[in-house]
């Protein structure tokens, strides 16, 4: 396959160079100009995924770290890029949700030196009262079951009982609060608490 270029037309990216290979050339949108790079860096890793020999189909799906993407025909032939929405009801055109969630948990990653490992949003998460309501909150990510992300976040209102905690999947979490989904990419090991400031730490005793 000859090299796949990757062009930008407003909030859009497209490539250029997988028809060449019988497959259809690819776009997704934006409506945050802020991530066009992040989008850019999107379509090259898929392009490259292609290139190694995949195909992607009509209303296939792709995982992109967090966040689930779908490619579905558009009018012109292409590809284009649809995301679920933040609860995961449906899925909806552009990819500002994935690739903001890509990009602020690698920052929040890399600032506190934890490898990049995020769960699926349709795990399950411990939480106590408070949490979707907007409390201040504590985090800690377990060494879990498959079914499990790992995260117990609780509030000042958990009073150490545990048949007081909740399950709830993953992605009810990030839609309530957005403010949280940066910090689930972290690893098994990994404490946060936003009681007064921002504070984030890895704690090997959590590991067992």
């Amino acid at each position: 396959m000859q090299d796949i270029k990757i062009n930008v037309e407003g909030l859009s990216v497209r490539t250029s160079g997988l028809s060449s290979a019988a497959h259809p050339e690819l776009r997704a949108s934006v409506a945050d100009a802020a991530l066009l790079g992040e989008c850019e860096a999107f379509l090259r890793f898929v392009a490259a995924y292609v290139a190694q020999g995949a195909r992607l189909r009509a209303e296939q799906t792709l995982a992109y770290g967090y966040w689930l993407t779908k490619f579905r025909p558009a009018g012109d032939g292409m590809l284009e890029v649809w995301e679920y929405t933040a609860d995961a009801t449906e899925f909806v055109p552009g990819a500002d949700l994935t690739l903001g969630y890509w990009r602020d948990q690698h920052e929040l990653c890399d600032r506190y030196g934890g490898e990049f490992t995020p769960p699926r949003p349709d795990k399950l998460v411990v939480i106590s009262d408070g949490v979707l309501e907007g409390d201040a909150v504590q985090g800690v990510r377990y060494p879990s079951p498959e079914n499990m992300s790992g995260w117990w976040i609780t509030t000042d209102r958990y009073n150490g009982d545990v048949r007081s905690l909740k399950h709830e999947h993953l992605y009810h979490l990030t839609a309530a609060r957005a403010d949280l989904a940066r910090y689930v990419a972290l690893p098994f090991g990994f404490r946060f608490d936003l009681a007064h400031h921002e504070d984030v730490w890895f704690d090997p005793k959590t590991l067992g």
